[in-house]
């Protein structure tokens, strides 16, 4: 990506988290101020550290995919490949920036570009397939608890959103097992919407996906060949994912915020929160997050309280890997 293109989106980034930042305090900022200042700083260092827990997981995923093709891989160059990704689906609408982010640097750590390519579409394979397991898990468990109780909008976006990751992965497996059937259902799919006006250049979208179908259909079977790795992977994401959704609970903890939360609902909220993000098309998912955090939690933890727990919850997971990605990502470019 270029670096004016990089620059760009890093302040789109700062200019909408400036005007969210205003809307949620310019009612109640100098008590946000004073909550932030009366934070126990040692619970919400814990709060990182659970933070960065979930990073060495999900590094650990990415590490032991690649060493598949690369046997003198090392987990340093897993933790930077993953400290980028985060920069670049960071600062990039939809997270697109971080999977040719992934390629490039597989490259230059002289992975083989097919090996690249395949290690790229594992680790999304992978992670999707720990995201399904653990929303629907807490789906179920939330209906059973009764713990959905937000806005409708909220309530449609993560709708949308699970639908939208479910049919994802039926697609990813469906590929796996038929290649052929595959490529005819996405031909007529881009057929049909070229039909609409939608899909301008036909051809070159099916060739596109034509290579895109071969990619998964590739990958699947070397899944299927190295299961212990396929399953190693997605437990550690699996781990990743818990460690993550639960950052909100010990946030709760360190500021003294009123709440009901338990590791439980925290998981299965913040799940929700996953969701209805993966398809916000702004940098950061800037506003859909907040939103999202806003209309779930507000069950869970006081009106009072649950700016700041939204502020420095958003720090921890967000702020902290895009900046120390793009610290990376600058010192590796004067390099």
């Amino acid at each position: 990506m270029e670096q004016n293109k990089i620059r760009k989106n890093s302040i789109i980034v700062l200019f909408l988290t400036i005007i969210i930042l205003y809307f949620i305090l310019k009612d109640n900022l100098s008590e946000v101020i004073h909550d932030i200042g009366n934070t126990n700083y040692f619970l919400l260092l814990i709060a990182l550290g659970v933070y960065m827990l979930s990073y060495v997981f999900d590094a650990l995923s990415y590490y032991y995919v690649v060493k598949q093709y690369k046997k003198d891989y090392v987990p340093k160059k897993a933790f930077r490949l993953n400290l980028l990704t985060h920069f670049f689906n960071g600062i990039t609408p939809l997270a697109s920036g971080g999977q040719p982010m992934q390629l490039y640097v597989l490259h230059k750590d002289k992975v083989k570009y097919s090996d690249a390519s395949t290690s790229v579409i594992q680790f999304y394979v992978i992670y999707q397939i720990a995201l399904m397991i653990i929303s629907s898990i807490c789906l179920v468990y939330s209906l059973f608890l009764g713990y959905i109780d937000a806005r409708p909008f909220a309530l449609h976006m993560f709708i949308i959103g699970y639908i939208i990751n479910m049919i994802i992965l039926l697609f990813l497996i469906f590929v796996s097992f038929n290649k052929k059937f595959n490529k005819g259902v996405v031909r007529f799919i881009i057929k049909f919407l070229s039909s609409l006006g939608i899909v301008k250049d036909k051809e070159k979208t099916i060739e596109k996906w034509d290579k895109n179908c071969e990619g998964f259909y590739e990958s699947a079977q070397l899944m299927k060949e190295n299961k212990f790795v396929f399953v190693r992977g997605v437990i550690l994401q699996i781990l990743q994912l818990i460690c993550l959704l639960s950052v909100p609970l010990f946030v709760a903890y360190a500021t003294g915020a009123n709440h009901q939360l338990n590791i439980f609902n925290t998981i299965a909220i913040s799940s929700f929160i996953t969701i209805c993000s993966c398809y916000v098309p702004i940098p950061g998912a800037t506003g859909g997050v907040e939103y999202g955090f806003g209309a779930f939690f507000s069950k869970f933890i006081a009106k009072s309280d649950i700016r700041v727990v939204l502020i420095l919850w958003r720090f921890i997971t967000y702020f902290v890997p895009v900046i120390i990605g793009g610290i990376v990502f600058n010192i590796k470019e004067k390099e």
